[in-house]
């Protein structure tokens, strides 16, 4: 029998009474390989002869990842403890409280370009206050003054409008004839009812200065658009007898229509309507230049006692005559 046979032998008889003495003790202990190979065994002195032959930089080396790769696997082992303890735990928990899942935030890619359409997200609330269809709004527009119309001219336009100022002299007549009857009845009605009628009075007043204003106005315009026309015609003629262009000014323009509205007056009422109608135009422009004069602070007895005096004196002309 070999050494290694007998080796082997002495092992398995002390591995027998080692097991029957500590039965008890090492009954958990991990186990222990019984038997060993005999190519094993005479490798081993050719192990050392290689491991002596080694620098020591290669053994320093080797001895350092077998003791960073000891400790990972304790830590693993641990870990794997602590992970089986939690493990019950983290059910019961489970069970308790709800999972909650939170989502990644959705980042928007940028435009490539600023007129690329806008990338919003649909999750953010829209309001309200929001125009759905971009609608044209309406505006109103006189078609008498569009394009389609043609070019604005106001002789055909007061010539397609005569009847307007026909129906203003209508109706000024008849506000005329209302306030004559309105007065003829304010004066011959009784008592409670007297203030209506003043009040109708003076109303159908209003509307006849009204009437009037604009009657006046249309003659007023319609004489000044045939002066106009017929400096106009004027000057086209001479223009075709060989005068150059000439344009008026406003100066002559004022003069020239001064003259027409005069000329126009003394056709309907003569020499007497125009002095009257001058001279209330130069009571209206002295009024203008009283009330911009400049006048020291009269008192009050002062100004009664001049008006009472200019009333008497008016009172006692009026009974001498």
């Amino acid at each position: 029998m070999s050494a290694p046979q007998r080796k082997q032998k002495a092992g398995v008889g002390t591995q027998k009474i080692a097991t029957k003495d500590d039965a008890d003790e090492n009954a958990d202990a991990p186990r222990v390989v019984q038997w060993e190979d005999e190519d094993s065994l005479n490798e081993l002195p050719s192990l050392e002869d290689d491991l002596s032959s080694l620098p020591m930089g290669a053994l320093r080396r080797a001895q350092k990842v077998l003791s960073s790769s000891k400790p990972l696997s304790q830590s693993s082992a641990s870990e794997n403890k602590t992970d089986s303890s939690l493990g019950s735990e983290d059910e019961d928990t489970a069970a308790q409280e709800p999972v909650l899942n939170y989502k990644s935030r959705t980042v928007i890619a940028k435009r490539s370009n600023k007129h690329a359409p806008v990338e919003i997200t649909s999750k953010k609330p829209v309001t309200r206050r929001r125009t759905i269809v971009n609608a044209q709004n309406l505006q109103a527009r006189d078609p008498r003054f569009l394009p389609l119309a043609g070019e604005f001219s106001s002789d055909k336009f007061h010539e397609n409008y005569r009847f307007l100022s026909e129906n203003r002299k209508m109706e000024l007549s008849m506000l005329r004839d209302n306030l004559k009857r309105a007065r003829r009845m304010s004066t011959s009605s009784p008592r409670d009812s007297r203030y209506e009628k003043e009040a109708e009075v003076g109303r159908l007043e209003l509307a006849v200065r009204r009437a009037e204003s604009a009657v006046n106005k249309n003659r007023r315009d319609t004489i000044e658009r045939e002066a106009l026309r017929a400096a106009k015609k004027q000057e086209r003629i001479k223009q075709q007898s060989g005068k150059g262009t000439w344009h008026m000014k406003d100066s002559e323009k004022k003069e020239l229509l001064v003259k027409a509205r005069y000329g126009a007056l003394a056709e309907e009422g003569g020499e007497r309507a125009v002095r009257k109608s001058i001279e209330k135009k130069r009571k209206k422009i002295a009024q203008k230049e009283k009330k911009s004069r400049p006048f020291p602070e009269v008192s009050t007895a002062q100004s009664l006692q001049a008006s009472n005096h200019d009333r008497h004196e008016n009172k006692r002309r009026r009974l001498v005559g």
